[in-house]
């Protein structure tokens, strides 16, 4: 049974900052990955949102967001502390959870800490075994943040070309062609312009991987069958060893942004997901 007691908001809210599609029912939270923002959920919001009042932020740091709010640089920890700031305040104290990459490690961190009644977690970032493996996925986001602004300028006219969407993409997606022209732009642009990126990779790699713990509430983890960005092997198995009890899934044909691939399947795990927290007391 899902929790009806959340906060409600009469009026749906859409924006860069944040999308809330308002009402009574069920808070469902969406984390997006690094250099995104809110509107890569858009596939898989148009099919939860009859069951869920949807929360989508664009991160703290990232374009069209809120200033990062911590101390020093951006940390994930802080993140997960400004967001659970940011809930409180619109009077929301327990949610639902799914995010992706670094949403997908932050979910978990918001389930340490409590705040989450359950968690899909997609191809979450954070489990890396030795310094190596980090610094192998850092490079490839160091050099394609730097990188960009060329980028920009020399395919802003072939992005209108479904099939150079697709080739551009096809790191992170399968299909990056469903998305349309105007929006691959815009979330090349929200990456360039993500200020907290090279922070939060000197910070991950400072601070290590996610930490072990045994969460009290249902978890599943579903990596991308066709990630390759951080791949199941090298990356999948030691995350699920430090996150005790977790379910885990593969979701067959998509990357590791897989909202645009397969947005059934991932707004279906996500029910799931929420289908098996416990009814709120």
């Amino acid at each position: 049974m899902f929790d009806t007691t959340a906060a409600s908001s009469a009026t749906p809210v859409s924006n860069a900052a944040l999308y809330d599609s308002g009402g009574d029912k069920p808070v469902l939270l969406l984390l997006h990955g690094i250099g995104g923002t809110w509107s890569i959920w858009a596939p898989v919001i148009a099919r939860l949102e009859a069951r869920f009042r949807i929360i989508a932020p664009t991160l703290p740091g990232h374009h069209g967001g809120p200033a990062y709010a911590g101390q020093g640089p951006a940390t994930v920890a802080g993140l997960a502390e400004q967001l659970i700031a940011m809930l409180q305040a619109r009077g929301i104290t327990t949610a639902h959870v799914a995010g992706n990459s670094l949403g997908g490690w932050l979910s978990m961190e918001l389930a340490r800490r409590g705040f989450a009644r359950s968690v899909v977690a997609l191809s979450p970032a954070g489990g890396w075994s030795t310094p190596a493996d980090y610094q192998a996925i850092a490079r490839e986001f160091r050099i394609v943040h730097a990188l960009l602004p060329i980028l920009l300028v020399l395919t802003w006219f072939f992005i209108g070309i479904a099939a150079c969407r697709r080739a551009l993409g096809r790191k992170t997606m399968e299909h990056a062609e469903r998305m349309t022209a105007p929006d691959f732009r815009a979330s090349l642009q929200a990456m360039r312009k993500t200020v907290v990126l090279p922070q939060l990779l000197d910070t991950m790699g400072r601070d290590g991987p996610i930490k072990p713990f045994t969460p009290v509430m249902p978890v599943i983890i579903a990596w991308g069958g066709a990630d390759q960005v951080i791949p199941f092997q090298r990356y999948g198995r030691p995350y699920l060893e430090r996150i005790a009890g977790a379910r885990s899934t593969t979701l067959a044909g998509v990357g590791h942004v897989p909202m645009y691939d397969d947005p059934d399947a991932v707004a279906a795990t996500i029910i799931e997901g929420c289908r098996e927290a416990p009814a709120a007391s």
